[in-house]
């Protein structure tokens, strides 16, 4: 049990042990007391003893535990809550007590605090006096103003029963106690409060006003940063200080506490058409609403994620160019660009590729708007031939925050390579990106998918003739997403760009930038499975096919890389299931090219099969047996408004509000184990470039489905998957 109370701060009288506490109020069967100390010294926990001068037949407490009484229940040893027992030099520590006795006594008391000098200083509580309120308090004949109306959600909530504390009708003013007994998780609140006569002032504890109607008869509070988690089982307490202009006696009042930290919104599962052991199309679906749920910018009116609303839209280029929209990049509110490029260039293969499991899962124009999105953003960071922004914000500004995209206030600085300042894999990924959104909008939309060759031209050009790794001319990129050469991005970018344009100076550049070594892992900064792919299939060149044979004999079991027990080709902790998810698409892409067929499709898909639920669990957000409940993701994790959303929710161990649909998180290391926590950012962040290669390997497996060519219909669906 948790109470939360604010108690009155009174000028301190310092008087050392055995002295008396005062009663507050006594009555017939029982009296009202409090003893305040002065926190001379820091303590992890206390303990207090109440001494009274006659038998007390039972004692209530709210601020510590009752350990135990002596015989004749004349004294009372009390400890610390969970929640108050770290205490500083400077605090003030209040505890307020209820006894039952029989008759109308007025107890002589007196509290000792262990361990500490003389027994602790003491607060001698005299009755409190009102302070003003002046933000609060209007002029005589002043009529408030209605302040701007709260949208705040209708329905049930934890209804509080009220105490008047004290009533000073001499002084209009009033003190009344809200108690609430919580029956659920409440991860922040807003509360309706109704009196029954005009209040002109209100003060409240752990508690913040928000709003109030014109005659002051119906106030909104929401919590403090102390109030954010309550739990089911505990008892909280909130107390009010006002005035009324034609006081009496104390308004009577109603209070009703709404939890912020819910959220009822779901996506309805698409139903599985092809009876396959996973159901692909759903997959398809909440990836792809996943990266509406990073979007940036102005939303669109047809946005399907309602707790996302428009942010960042004064991102601006140093000359005031317009950078809004585009992707946030993980949990986190950066936009960077060379991983969100080469994410929009993967999404955009497997769509080419794939486009029959996307009609398939009636996904297709969801599909054109999801890599439309970053396609438009990344044109408006393109103002010169030879100019480029690659990336908006901060990064270690931006990762010692949490909250809302909505809300955020940081300075966001944009940063870009030009020809004093090269970066020619930043430059080339996004000419691949718009490459390949030439492909795919060409017969849809002529006019855009021109403009997009047109850029894809002037920024090939741009990398080649200044040759240069980005994150060496932007320092802020370096330490997130450090490029280790550019060697793999000329010849991706020229693949891409003959692939668009059938021109032979493209394939001429991307044979010279050419590596045949096998892959060490298919990610943002490593394209040379890709390559290789890409350069059999345009070619058609049958001494390609080793080089990628050499990459999958290093993957497959028996290669050079490490498995898990479950079967995770696993080549790095952080994001592994990134790393099996992009090759087992690469997989898939080499067999739709007759390479291995059956034994690539097989192995990749396994490894999707693994992020799926193989393991007795998925990996993905929303979809699945016990999927992630905790992805560290910000936007997610926020209650919905006016609830406070900052550093606090980060560390909480309780599901995101939000669920963020179709995310897949980095996955578990080598032995398989995972923890689904929010801190827990190595296993469990999300990540554009995580889904993109997850996503385009699905649609492949939904693709063979429609071919009758997947495992399960061929007879080579056993997993964990083996070479013999």
């Amino acid at each position: 049990m948790m109470l939360a109370v604010v108690l009155l701060v009174l000028a301190p009288l310092a008087v050392l042990t055995d002295v008396d506490v005062p009663v507050d109020n006594h009555w017939s069967g029982g009296f009202q007391g409090k003893a305040c100390f002065n926190i001379q010294q820091d303590m992890t926990s206390w303990k207090v003893h109440l001494n009274f001068h006659q038998p007390v037949e039972t004692l209530e407490v709210w601020t510590a535990e009752i350990d135990s009484s002596n015989a004749d229940k004349s004294e009372y040893t009390l400890s610390s809550k969970q929640w108050n027992a770290n205490e500083h030099v400077g605090d003030q520590l209040c505890i307020d007590f209820l006894g039952h006795v029989t008759g109308d006594i007025n107890p002589q008391i007196t509290a000792t605090m262990e361990g500490v000098a003389g027994g602790g200083t003491f607060q001698v509580t005299e009755r409190p006096t009102l302070a003003p309120i002046t933000q609060e308090s209007l002029p005589p004949g002043v009529t408030r103003p209605p302040t701007t109306p709260m949208t705040i959600p209708d329905g049930e909530g934890v209804v509080a029963t009220m105490t008047v504390k004290n009533d000073y009708p001499d002084r209009g003013g009033f003190e009344i106690w809200f108690d609430f007994d919580v029956d659920r998780i409440v991860e922040g609140w807003v509360m309706k409060v109704h009196f029954s006569k005009p209040v002109d002032s209100l003060k409240p504890g752990q508690s913040r006003i928000m709003s109030h109607n014109a005659d002051g008869t119906e106030w909104i509070l929401a919590n403090t940063d102390d109030t954010l988690l309550l739990k089911p089982g505990d008892h909280f307490q909130l107390r009010l200080v006002g005035t009324s202009p034609e006081h009496t006696a104390a308004p009577k009042a109603t209070a009703i506490m709404i939890n912020m930290g819910q959220d009822n919104w779901t996506v309805t599962a698409l139903p599985n058409k092809a009876g396959s052991k996973y159901n692909y199309d759903d997959v398809l679906m909440k990836s792809i609403m996943f990266y509406e749920a990073q979007r940036s910018g102005k939303l669109p009116a047809n946005n399907r994620i309602p707790w996302r609303g428009d942010s960042a839209l004064g991102d601006k280029g140093a000359n005031g160019e317009d950078l809004s929209g585009g992707w946030y990049d993980a949990g986190d509110f950066v936009k960077f660009n060379l991983p969100l490029a080469w994410a929009t260039v993967v999404l955009e293969w497997g769509f080419l590729t794939f486009k029959d499991a996307y009609k398939a899962a009636g996904q297709t124009e969801w599909m054109y708007e999801a890599v439309k999105w970053p396609l438009d953003y990344l044109l408006k960071c393109h103002v010169a031939d030879d100019e480029l922004y690659v990336q908006v914000g901060n990064g270690a500004v931006d990762h010692g925050q949490w909250g809302r995209p909505e809300d955020m206030t940081m300075s966001r600085p944009a940063y870009k390579i030009d020809a004093s300042k090269p970066g020619s894999e930043v430059a080339m990924e996004t000419a691949s990106a718009f490459a390949a959104g030439y492909l795919l909008f060409k017969e849809k939309d002529a006019k855009y998918a021109n403009t997009l060759l047109a850029h894809a031209k002037t920024l090939w050009n741009f990398a080649v003739k200044h040759q240069g790794i980005y994150s060496q001319s932007v320092s802020a990129a370096s330490g997130f997403y450090t490029s280790a050469n550019i060697t793999d991005e000329l010849c991706w970018g020229s693949l891409w760009m003959y692939k668009a344009t059938g021109e032979q100076k493209y394939l001429d550049t991307a044979k010279q930038y050419y590596d045949p070594t096998p892959d060490w892992g298919m990610s943002w900064d490593d394209n040379i499975i890709g390559n290789q792919l890409l350069m059999y299939n345009l070619t058609g060149d049958a001494k390609y096919v080793p080089d990628i044979e050499g990459t999958f004999k290093m993957w497959f079991p028996g290669g050079s890389l490490k498995y898990s027990p479950k079967g995770l080709a696993y080549r790095l902790q952080w994001g592994s299931l990134r790393y099996a998810s992009n090759m087992a698409f690469a997989a898939l892409m080499a067999a739709e090219m007759g390479v291995h067929t059956d034994m690539y499709r097989h192995w990749a898909m396994c490894q999707i099969h693994y992020a799926l639920g193989d393991t007795g669990r998925s990996f993905v957000v929303g979809f699945g047996k016990n999927p992630p409940k905790q992805p560290h993701h910000r936007s997610s994790s926020c209650p919905n408004k006016p609830a406070l959303c900052n550093m606090n929710i980060l560390h909480l161990d309780v599901p995101n509000v939000h669920t963020l649909y179709g995310a897949l998180v980095g996955g578990p290391d080598g032995s398989d184990k995972y923890e689904d926590s929010r801190n827990n950012y190595v296993n469990n962040e999300v990540a554009n470039d995580y889904n993109a290669g997850f996503q385009s390997a699905v649609a492949g497996l939904r693709h063979l489905l429609l071919k009758h060519q997947h495992p399960e219909q061929t007879g080579g669906d056993t997993c964990p998957f083996t070479s013999s």
